[in-house]
């Protein structure tokens, strides 16, 4: 009988051994992988952060500076935008300017300046300083101007002088806003996330965050007008890039298909925005305030016929070259996986056509005035 219990209480220490190394083994794992990802977004956002141009680190700068005179309520109101002090007698224009830089909370101002960072690291090398520093100034201006517009509404709705004087318009949401706008551009249909339930494009970043805005401001979260603000972002960013911005071509705005505004919305409200959407467009082109969509047909060579579409050549241009740059990493990746061999320095192949179709194209000319077709792999006949 005492046997046996020892050897049982044996076993249960033997059990309870086992149990606290699989916990110290999960733990380290967890700590190793948490220490891992912080490293990660560190080193990301230190290498943002030394290869960023002068318009990005200006605007984290007073970003950082705005969040510190935030302390005084004083600089609040003479820095962030007061509805009943922009109209006259008082005419406070200064704050259409420097509203983007204030923010009353530490974890609002590290989001605007990771994202900054962050996302600047790709848009500034393409576009520019100078273009980067226009865009800022026609999103945050403007869309000061509505959010104004829209608490002046609500004062009209309900009378509370809350609207007017005591809930500053302030922050740098509308630029958050208009980078997922401007990321959704140069990367259309790219896979951020998968889950068993759906894929998570990099089309519905701006539609979520409106989502979410929303959400964190019914549970009281973030104020009223940073909804306001982030939705006009979006929106004042989508028009300036589909119809205003000028490319190094000399063309305006970008009509290609895929920054379409239905494309911003999931595949069921996709035909109602593009009805609402094409009955505005064709409003302003009325009022003369966007000229008509027009392509432009080539139909002087009788081999091909060329479809100009304005404004998307610089755009398409620079997809192309994410989406190669993108399939020649995965094949690296799967040439250092299975170790297979790659191909001699003589054939040429293209990371985004598979072999078979080059092949076939290679070796076949099509002649348009004889509508014959010479085979170049058959021997000549004399």
């Amino acid at each position: 009988m005492t046997n046996d219990w020892r050897h049982s209480k044996q076993q249960t220490n033997n059990v309870g051994t086992k149990s606290l190394i699989k916990l110290d083994i999960v733990t380290t794992i967890n700590k190793i992988m948490k220490q891992t990802f912080v490293h990660d977004i560190s080193h990301q956002l230190q290498t943002a952060v030394f290869s960023s141009g002068l318009t990005t680190k200006l605007i984290c700068l007073f970003c950082i500076i705005g969040y510190g005179l935030s302390f005084s309520s004083q600089c609040v109101q003479i820095l962030a935008v007061i509805p009943g002090r922009i109209m006259p007698p008082n005419f406070w224009i200064w704050t259409f300017v420097t509203h983007s830089f204030i923010e009353l909370h530490i974890w609002h101002t590290i989001i605007d300046v990771i994202v900054v960072f962050l996302y600047s690291k790709m848009i500034e090398p393409l576009w520019g300083t100078k273009e980067l520093l226009k865009f800022y100034f026609i999103v945050t201006i403007p869309n000061a101007l509505f959010a104004t517009f829209t608490y002046i509404l609500f004062y009209g709705l309900t009378f509370n002088e809350e609207y007017l004087f005591e809930r500053p318009i302030y922050g740098l949401a509308p630029f958050i806003g208009a980078y997922s706008v401007v990321i959704k551009q140069i990367m259309p249909d790219t896979i951020i996330a998968t889950t068993p339930l759906f894929k998570l494009k990099q089309d519905h970043v701006p539609l979520l965050m409106v989502i979410l805005s929303t959400i964190l401001w019914l549970v009281h979260a973030v104020p009223i007008h940073f909804l306001i603000m982030l939705s006009f972002g979006i929106i004042i960013s989508w028009t300036y890039l589909r119809f205003f911005q000028i490319h190094q071509n000399g063309t305006k705005g970008d009509m290609s298909s895929s920054f379409s505004l239905a494309n911003f919305f999931p595949p069921p409200l996709s035909p109602i925005i593009s009805v609402l959407a094409n009955t505005i467009f064709e409003i302003l082109v009325k009022m003369k305030l966007c000229k008509p969509f027009i392509k432009k047909y080539n139909v002087a060579s009788s081999s091909s016929i060329t479809i100009n579409i304005p404004g998307a050549e610089a755009a398409d241009t620079d997809r192309r070259r994410q989406k190669a740059l993108k399939a020649l990493n995965d094949r690296m990746k799967v040439k250092d996986l299975s170790s297979e061999a790659w191909p001699e320095l003589d054939e040429v192949e293209s990371p985004l056509l598979p072999p078979t179709h080059q092949l076939e194209t290679a070796s076949t000319i099509i002649d348009m005035n004889n509508s014959t077709k010479e085979d170049l792999n058959q021997p000549q006949t004399s």
